[in-house]
C-alpha cells in the first residue's frame, strides 16, 4: 500500500485534484466492462485520470482509483489527511475499447500499459486485455467502502490456497464469500478480482461461517 498526502499536483500549468474524484460511485445496475491502466508512477494518478476523463469523454468514460482518504499521525504529530492507494500506480478504467487503449499507451507517456491477458491468445497481432465485469467492480469497491481502513485490505497476486470457504454473515460486509487465509496480522477473507488478482480483507471470525 501507498500514502501520499493530500494536495495538488501541476502539470502544464494546470491543476489537478489529487483525490476529489478518485472514488467514482458505481452503479451496479450499469453492464459495463473495466481496462487496468498501469502507470509509470504512482505521482501521475491524478494527473492521468483527469487526462483519460477529458480524452475519451466524461460522459461515457469512468475512472476508478482503489483507495481510502485517512488521518495521519506524523513523528512530530503533525495530522493530516492522506490519500492510501490499495493497488498503488493502477486506474480502472471503463467506456473505452482495448484498441482505443493501445493507442492511448502509444499517446501518454505516463501510462505503462494495459494489464493484458496472456490467456485468450494474440488478436490480429495484439494481445488481448484483461477484463473485470462491473459486478467485481462494484463488489471491490463497496469492500473499500465498508473496512475501517486501508491497512485492512490488500491487492496480491500470491497464489493463495484455501482449506475453507467463508461468507461474511453480519456487519457491514455481510454477504462477501471468499476462501479463510491467517496470517500473522489475523484472519482474512480473499476473493478473486477478475484476473487481476487476489484481494485479501480483514475479518473478524465472529462475523463469519463457513461453507458446506
Amino acid at each position: 500500500m501507498s500514502v501520499v498526502p493530500d494536495r495538488v499536483h501541476k502539470s502544464s500549468g494546470s491543476a489537478v485534484p489529487a483525490a476529489d474524484s478518485y472514488n467514482t460511485p458505481l452503479d451496479p445496475a450499469e453492464q459495463r466492462e473495466w481496462l487496468v491502466a498501469i502507470l509509470e508512477h504512482q505521482k501521475y494518478t491524478a494527473l492521468c485520470c483527469e487526462h483519460i476523463r477529458n480524452h475519451f469523454g466524461r460522459q461515457t468514460c469512468i475512472c476508478y482509483v482503489p483507495c481510502k482518504q485517512e488521518l495521519h499521525v506524523y513523528p512530530n504529530r503533525t495530522k493530516r489527511v492522506v490519500t492510501k492507494f490499495i493497488i498503488p500506480r493502477f486506474i480502472f478504467v471503463s467506456g473505452i475499447s482495448e484498441v482505443q487503449a493501445y493507442n492511448f499507451v502509444r499517446q501518454w507517456p505516463h501510462v505503462d500499459r494495459f494489464l493484458p491477458d496472456r490467456a485468450r491468445g494474440r488478436k490480429e497481432g495484439r494481445v488481448p486485455l484483461a477484463i473485470i465485469q462491473h459486478h467485481e467492480m462494484v463488489r471491490f469497491q463497496n469492500v473499500i467502502n465498508e473496512v475501517a481502513s486501508a491497512d485492512d485490505i490488500s491487492f496480491t497476486t500470491e497464489n493463495l490456497s484455501f482449506d475453507e470457504q467463508i461468507e461474511v454473515v453480519s456487519g457491514g460486509l455481510k454477504g462477501l464469500e471468499g476462501g479463510y487465509y491467517k496470517d500473522d496480522g489475523g484472519d482474512n477473507l480473499v476473493f478473486m478480482l477478475g484476473k487481476l488478482g487476489n484481494i485479501k480483507v480483514r475479518v473478524s471470525i465472529k462475523d463469519c461461517r463457513l461453507k458446506k
